[in-house]
């Protein structure tokens, strides 16, 4: 079969994706996770293009690239390969360590740009794994707070700079709500539709004074309304809202 063509976006600007096949934690370990940025740093010099901002999860990494597509397909099939081989060599292991090729989807407004940029920083804090995003060691959080670049680009810091008057305002605007869902693994695309949900369940529920938020499932006014905005703010199918509609309503039942 061939392969799709990958779109290409008119700022040059890319939300990537790479997941370990079957789920593996191809990052589980430090010296692995700081070996991936090794070999990103080398290969930051040999092609034009430029990071905006990474977060290196266990079994995921995500980036936003600026580049022609050509040098982005280029740039992630030498990291990819590198690391794979590094990789299987260290655990003793043959055959695929990524699943398919990287993942992208393109970055066309500045305000895409910034929401994108809080949600790769906040996946860790989502997983658990550290409770503020600037205490992750392996994300370009740290990059902005210090303005020191390693992996991400001087244009990174500027943009930031002409964006916020400090860090913290870039802190709060981290706590912000956003309702858009971004490509991730299949499991993490689940959770923050899961989130979005809840959001929205929290805000009928404050609207029309109910006492408690199942309350928004068993009245009948209140769940239509809320069927019809998860639909809609999901841009989702029918389908696909009642099983939202369904996950969020017994754990809410058995919270």
């Amino acid at each position: 079969m061939p392969t799709r063509r990958r779109r290409e976006s008119k700022t040059e600007i890319y939300h990537v994706i790479v997941k370990g096949i079957n789920k593996e934690k191809i990052y589980n370990q430090q010296r692995e996770k700081i070996y991936f940025k090794q070999i990103i740093l080398k290969y930051l010099e040999i092609i034009n293009i430029e990071i905006y901002c990474y977060c290196i999860m266990s079994n995921h990494a995500h980036f936003i690239i600026r580049a022609e597509i050509h040098d982005l397909s280029k740039f992630m099939a030498f990291i990819l390969s590198e690391y794979a081989s590094y990789y299987n060599y260290k655990h003793h292991r043959n055959g695929h360590v990524f699943q398919n090729r990287f993942a992208s989807e393109c970055i066309e407004d500045e305000r895409y740009f910034w929401s994108c940029l809080r949600y790769i920083h906040l996946n860790p804090v989502k997983a658990g794994m550290v409770k503020t995003s600037t205490r992750y060691r392996y994300s370009s959080m740290s990059e902005y707070a210090l303005e020191e670049t390693v992996l991400v680009h001087e244009k990174a810091i500027s943009l930031y700079k002409s964006a916020f008057r400090d860090f913290q305002e870039f802190i709060v605007f981290h706590k912000s709500r956003e309702e858009i869902v971004f490509q991730d693994t299949a499991d993490e695309i689940v959770l923050q539709q899961m989130e979005v949900a809840l959001n929205l369940a929290k805000d009928i529920c404050k609207e029309r004074s109910l006492s408690l938020l199942m309350q928004v499932f068993e009245e009948k006014g209140a769940r239509e309304e809320y069927i019809h905005r998860l639909k809609q703010t999901l841009n989702i199918s029918q389908k696909k809202t009642k099983e939202l509609y369904e996950m969020l309503m017994h754990k809410v039942e058995n919270e």
